[in-house]
């Protein structure tokens, strides 16, 4: 039995909390995090709807990582590699040892709003426990449990109850991932940027930007759900 939670964590003292409340326009999300043998791990940061040199300014300015560098700028959409600063978090080895797997990692001023898969309840309370450690206070928004027919059932965020419905993508995302595909958005190499489709459904660029990763997300969910791939618990 596997579970996908989405919840908040609020804290000043996450990494990067600075950097999205100093460019409070943009969409500040995290692509990857890259472990290292030693040391502290590289994040791989997407912000987009905010200028350069805004953004620059953030990161300069902040106090939660360091080593920040510019990867590639596409339009309006820039991706950075930086590292966390400070000391490592309490009891980090319990995240360590955790099977879970991040889906998506959007920052915010107050904090992260996360998705992240858990092979079971167990590693969902290691990680809570984690966030307690270190006062990272943790707003369950939504879970979900997953099993071997590969249907989901959906619970409240006390784990109650039994909705028994995904949730669905919206028509405004349905037309965000349509034009994005018509307009070449997705071709390799791309004929149109972030921008241009933003520009033909009348919306910011953060905007469209929101709408294509939650109707990507909704699309890998459905074609998990349908496959009976279940999440990676190594």
């Amino acid at each position: 039995m596997g579970l996908i939670a989405e919840f908040r964590m609020a804290s000043e003292q996450l990494p990067l909390v600075d950097v999205a409340e100093a460019v409070s326009e943009a969409t500040v999300e995290f692509e990857s995090v890259q472990g290292r043998p030693s040391g502290a791990p590289t994040f791989i940061v997407r912000i987009v709807g905010a200028d350069a040199d805004p953004i620059e300014a953030a990161f300069a300015d902040a106090d939660s990582v360091t080593d920040y560098s510019l990867l590639v700028a596409d339009g309006t959409t820039r991706r950075y590699r930086c590292r966390p600063a400070g000391d490592p978090p309490t009891d980090v080895e319990l995240l360590a040892d955790n099977g879970s797997i991040p889906d998506r990692v959007l920052v915010t001023p107050n904090g992260w709003e996360e998705r992240r898969w858990f092979a079971n309840r167990e590693e969902f309370d290691q990680f809570r426990t984690f966030c307690r450690a270190n006062d990272y206070g943790l707003r369950l928004d939504r879970l979900v449990e997953t099993d071997e027919r590969s249907d989901g059932r959906e619970t409240d965020p006390f784990g109650n109850g039994d909705r028994s419905r995904p949730r669905e993508m919206t028509d405004a995302q349905r037309e965000a991932l349509v034009t994005a595909h018509e307009m070449g958005y997705f071709d390799t190499p791309r004929t149109a940027t972030m921008a241009d489709v933003a520009d033909e459904l009348g919306v910011s660029s953060a905007s469209l930007s929101e709408r294509l990763r939650r109707a990507q997300t909704h699309l890998v969910a459905e074609f998990r759900r349908s496959t009976g791939i279940k999440p990676r618990t190594n």
